[in-house]
């Protein structure tokens, strides 16, 4: 998932984006609480341009780590 998730902030899409929201939506939520998978998946919003679901999901998250404000702040 991560590869995924970096693959797609790589490319700047809306094929992309819709691609992380996709595959966002599919997986179980207990997935985000790993902080390295939460950071890409809000990498790769925050890239493709989805600031609204990036800072809800931010916001949620219950453990936040450095690499999720640097995500949050590109």
């Amino acid at each position: 998932m991560i590869l995924l998730f970096n693959a797609c902030a790589q490319l700047k899409t809306k094929e992309a984006l819709d691609l992380v929201k996709k595959t966002s939506d599919q997986i179980p939520k207990s997935f985000y609480s790993n902080p390295h998978l939460l950071t890409s998946l809000l990498d790769a919003l925050m890239k493709c341009g989805d600031v609204a679901h990036a800072e809800s999901l931010f916001y949620s998250s219950k453990q936040k780590v450095l690499s999720m404000y640097g995500a949050m702040m590109k």
